[in-house]
């Protein structure tokens, strides 16, 4: 049997449907398998979800490195919105008449930051080994490659001591719980492998030598020439949570509002 590619809150509508099945759900449609005869570049830019980080890759001079034997852990339009939001809330402090922020203000400098989402190899579940895998990205920072079976999603209710609600745990609305890809980024001059390690350092999750993790929006989608993974969702009304990627960790939380 094969697992199926469990897609952030589309695991919850389809999971039980296509759960001992051969389908595949890939951009929110049902695929036979989770291969696509498209380069990784092309399966980018067709995705509503990264589109706009295709045109990053692009703009930075790295879409013939993307179309490489190489695995994309690619962020996602809400990852892009959040960095322009932030910046432009920056601005806004220092001038209130300032312009809109857009991806053609992302300097080249900056754009070089687009490394960090480009890892050697095809790295999927059939590739990570039990115990994990750490790599080095195209600019260098060091990430850490993991499939961990997982019975909630992050954003779900918790029961106010620390326990994620039971009715919103995945087995009860699939068959069996998923594994789910995870990246870790580490940031820092060490590693931090648990979260306590992470939440124990001031300011957390803002501080810039904190590591960041993050589970998969879509993940193990195999292209003509390497592997796609999509970093978890996030959207304006979440501007709190510490799940949701900001483009290259740009800004606080504080950045999220004025």
């Amino acid at each position: 049997m094969k697992k199926s590619i469990y897609i952030g809150f589309m695991a919850l509508i389809f999971g039980t449907l296509i759960s001992c099945s051969d389908d595949y759900i890939i951009g929110g449609e049902i695929n036979e398998t989770n291969k696509v005869d498209l380069s990784t570049f092309d399966l980018l830019s067709r995705m509503e979800e990264t589109a706009v980080v295709a045109t990053l890759f692009e703009k930075a001079g790295l879409k013939e490195v993307v179309n490489g034997d190489v695995t994309v852990v690619a962020p996602n339009v809400w990852s892009v919105n959040r960095y322009l939001r932030r910046r432009y809330n920056q601005e806004l402090r220092v001038n209130p008449y300032a312009p809109a922020v857009t991806i053609d203000d992302i300097s080249s400098e900056e754009l070089k930051q687009m490394g960090m989402y480009i890892l050697p190899g095809k790295i999927w579940r059939e590739t990570i080994p039990e115990e994990g895998i750490q790599l080095k990205a195209y600019d260098g920072t060091e990430v850490f490659m993991s499939v961990d079976k997982t019975n909630i999603d992050p954003g779900t209710a918790w029961d106010g001591s620390g326990t994620p609600g039971w009715g919103y745990q995945y087995s009860n609305f699939m068959e069996e719980v998923p594994y789910l890809v995870h990246i870790h980024f580490k940031r820092g001059r060490s590693w931090e492998w648990t979260d306590q390690e992470r939440t124990s350092l001031s300011n957390y999750y803002d501080n810039p030598e904190c590591d960041h993790v993050y589970r998969m929006y879509v993940s193990d989608i195999l292209t003509n020439n390497g592997v796609v993974h999509v970093l978890y969702e996030g959207d304006y009304n979440y501007t709190d949570h510490y799940y949701y990627h900001s483009l290259f960790f740009f800004g606080t939380r504080q950045d999220d509002l004025l």
